[in-house]
């Protein structure tokens, strides 16, 4: 029998893989003037919104909307109350979010899904090949680390800080490799 602790490193190194990376990174060269960016997770409590409140931060341009959204069907829920303390330390404020399902219409609207593991992209087939197009790893955009971020919720708080650490890195580069590909356009002098 494999052990849990084997198969979580091989998997890592799955998930490492070059080439899923630079597919990720890629689907930035198909994105429009002005990009819609869904972040998913699970139950849109943990990840995908302190993910989207990292990228809100960072993409400073008008010319970017970013929103997040959960693939189970958990509605109005407060992100954990431990989790928000944590998040707090990062700079960010998820004591006000309420959690909503990803809708076809939701996963439509976006250029770019971002997710965040495995189980995620297999939710993602759900709403069809166009979604499965336009999504991307966003852990692709934390350099030499693991495509999949794990989920955080019910875990300890040293699992919640380097979750947040992840997403704040990935969060930070990606808009910073957006922001080079859609400069804000000069004001009319």
């Amino acid at each position: 029998m494999i052990s849990r602790r084997l198969l979580s490193r091989l998997g890592g190194l799955i998930e490492a893989d070059p080439e899923e990376r630079l597919r990720s990174r890629s689907r930035l060269l198909t994105l429009p003037d002005h990009p819609r960016i869904l972040v998913v997770c699970h139950g849109n409590l943990c990840r995908s919104p302190a993910a989207e409140l990292f990228l809100k931060r960072s993409l400073t341009s008008q010319r970017f909307e970013v929103s997040s959204g959960g693939l189970s069907h958990q509605e109005n829920l407060p992100a954990p109350p431990d989790y928000v303390r944590e998040a707090r330390s990062f700079g960010i404020d998820l004591s006000a979010h309420r959690s909503r399902t990803t809708s076809p219409l939701l996963a439509e609207w976006a250029d770019l899904i971002l997710f965040m593991d495995r189980s995620n992209r297999d939710l993602l087939l759900d709403f069809g090949e166009g979604a499965v197009r336009k999504s991307a790893w966003l852990g692709a955009w934390d350099s030499g680390r693991a495509l999949e971020i794990p989920d955080p919720y019910g875990r300890n708080s040293s699992v919640m800080r380097q979750v947040l650490g992840r997403l704040l890195r990935a969060s930070e580069a990606l808009a910073k490799e957006l922001s080079a590909r859609f400069p804000t356009p000069a004001s009319p002098p």
